[in-house]
């Protein structure tokens, strides 16, 4: 004759697995943010000595690496991104052309200071050239996730005096990125550090 689980039996089997894989879950997700936080007041130094060097607001510069990797800095995107603001090979060849430095190893470009070094470089670069637009921040922020390329292709405002407006991106990922992105960089702009000079 079988045995028959009572209704409290039944219960207790199913809901101990539960509880274990929701216990394991929040320390996992715990940990992940703990990571990340320690990895923030690591990092955020080089990233405010470079925003300082190449002009650019370190708020912007932290939220594109909080966006890019969380923190990260051995994250490697599906198109072979790599480090905390997720560098593409072309954005480190130019940034080795335009400021005659030598092309680094891919394995330099994983070090936090280098790859934010270039990654900060890289923003100052696209502003440059939206810089008498209205819109330059949108399209600055558009053109480190979807390319300067596509971005004068697709959405640069014949009258720089012209608002662009989020909607007008036509790519929902860009759309989406770039609504993280200012929603972070007020974050850090709320809650900013001065961190003194070395």
């Amino acid at each position: 004759m079988r045995k028959r689980f009572s209704g409290k039996k039944l219960l207790f089997s199913i809901s101990l697995p539960l509880l274990v894989g929701c216990l394991l879950y929040c320390v996992t997700l715990g940990r992940a943010f703990y990571n990340m936080k320690c990895h923030e007041d690591m990092f955020s130094g080089f990233a405010h000595e470079a925003a300082a060097r190449h002009q650019v607001d370190p708020a912007l510069v932290k939220a594109i690496i909080w966006k890019e990797s969380r923190w990260m800095p051995d994250a490697v995107g599906k198109y072979g991104e790599i480090g905390l603001m997720q560098l593409t090979p072309a954005a480190v060849k130019d940034w080795s052309r335009l400021q005659k430095q030598e092309m680094p190893k891919r394995s330099e470009v994983f070090q936090p200071e280098l790859n934010i070094e270039i990654g900060t470089w890289y923003l100052s670069w696209t502003l440059s050239q939206w810089r008498d637009y209205k819109s330059a921040e949108i399209l600055q922020i558009a053109a480190y996730n979807a390319g300067h390329g596509r971005v004068s292709k697709l959405w640069r405002p014949e009258d720089p005096e012209q608002e662009l407006e989020l909607e007008q991106i036509s790519f929902p990922g860009t759309r989406d990125y770039i609504k993280r992105v200012l929603a972070r960089k007020h974050h850090y702009s709320q809650s900013s550090y001065d961190y003194p000079e070395k």
